[in-house]
């Protein structure tokens, strides 16, 4: 047995629809004294809007129906006994405001034009106090849409701080990244570096010392290769396609709609096709240690877009070529001189240094009002003859 449904409301809705009951109290209280031809029927439908007001949280799919059926019992309420009766509307000011616009506004305008209609006859009576009738719209006409906007703000409040918590996370990983290429691979690469300089000098007058300082280089050459490579197969690989996924949530909650474009050497001309559709049978051909600093620096883009350009859209375009993978990132924002973009605290500083790391670099072109388009460029390699595959 469904213990759940046998509740007067779920146990997870706390005690948040009985507060809402209070409402009825009002109606009820006036319903007293109401000719007893029609009292009754103030009591049956106070009773069907109750519930409906309880199936409604147990019956989600039923929830525009439901609504109908409530937004009608107010109307006759008013119409029957008094405008203020509809005071119960702000019961489901929250399940109104989560309905799609269109129904939304539909019940809105209905709403609206009846009551007009209703309270014709009530204007002259209230006088002054004519105000108070429109105390019973708000719940109706102005409290649904007030909820939805608060809702969807604090929804894109919360998408944001999540890009954030995971964007440090990869700050983090990049700071780890970067103390173990400096104190691992640091010491031996200025060890190698002071042998080739001995061996320069001892090449002409002690031709076998030289020899074997040669040796050495080799093998400190190998065992820092070693290591390179141990530090990259322990090294979190980030995935460009995930890293748009991820660009595509922060741009949504910002409200910045993001145009993909493919583009490659076997297909020259630009198709708006998704990521997966684009790189199922093409990956890039990156190394994972490439890959991961291009969807680094790609998001440091993407986040720039969203933090400082106020545009209101952006284009992505990946171009696998021959010799270089590029991903460009076009916005229509407020632009900026290209030199403030180096000494303002973007990040755009951090990113080219990053890049030539694997001999990538970075290309801007900005102007004030205009919008800015950041490319990355990435050098390729070619696996095998067949361009676009790994």
């Amino acid at each position: 047995m469904n213990r759940e449904k046998w509740r007067l409301f779920p146990k997870s809705e706390g005690v948040a629809p009985y507060i809402l009951l209070t409402n009825l109290m009002i109606p009820m209280y006036f319903l007293l004294y109401e000719p007893s031809s029609i009292q009754w029927l103030g009591f049956v439908l106070l009773g069907i809007f109750v519930l409906s007001f309880r199936q409604s949280y147990f019956y989600a799919k039923w929830a525009t129906p439901i609504l109908i059926v409530q937004v009608g019992i107010l109307l006759i309420l008013a119409a029957v006994f008094h405008p203020m009766y509809t005071f119960i509307g702000f019961m489901i000011a929250a399940p109104l405001s989560k309905q799609k616009l269109p129904i939304l506004l539909s019940i809105t305008i209905v709403f609206t034009v009846s009551m007009g209609f209703i309270a014709v006859p009530y204007l002259d009576r209230m006088g002054s106090l004519v105000w108070i009738g429109l105390v019973p719209m708000f719940g109706i006409c102005i409290l649904p849409y007030i909820i939805r906007t608060s809702t969807r703000f604090q929804q894109k409040s919360a998408r944001l701080r999540a890009e954030t918590a995971e964007r440090m996370a990869q700050q983090e990983e990049r700071q780890r990244i970067a103390r173990e290429l400096h104190d691992t691979l640091g010491h031996t690469l200025s060890l190698i570096a002071l042998k080739g300089e001995v061996v320069e000098k001892l090449v002409n007058r002690h031709p076998q010392r030289a020899i074997e300082e040669a040796r050495e280089i080799r093998e400190t050459a190998r065992a820092a290769l070693k290591q390179m490579r141990e530090l990259v197969t322990e090294m979190k690989v980030t995935y460009f396609a995930d890293e748009y996924k991820h660009a595509v949530s922060l741009c949504s909650a910002a409200g910045i709609p993001l145009l993909f474009q493919y583009q490659s050497i076997s297909d020259p001309r630009p198709s708006n096709v998704g990521m997966e559709d684009a790189l199922v049978n093409n990956p890039l051909p990156l190394t994972p240690l490439q890959e991961t600093i291009l969807a680094m620096c790609f998001r440091e883009t993407i986040t720039n877009v969203v933090r400082h350009s106020r545009a209101t859209k952006c284009n992505v375009h990946l171009d696998i070529q021959e010799g270089e993978v590029r991903v460009s990132v076009r916005d229509d924002g407020i632009g900026a001189d290209t030199e403030q973009f180096y000494t303002s605290s973007n990040g755009l500083a951090g990113l080219r240094q990053r890049l030539v790391m694997i001999d990538g670099r970075m290309s801007l072109s900005s102007a004030s009002g205009k919008g800015t388009e950041v490319t990355l460029h990435i050098p390729r390699v070619i696996r095998n003859e067949k361009v676009g595959r790994a």
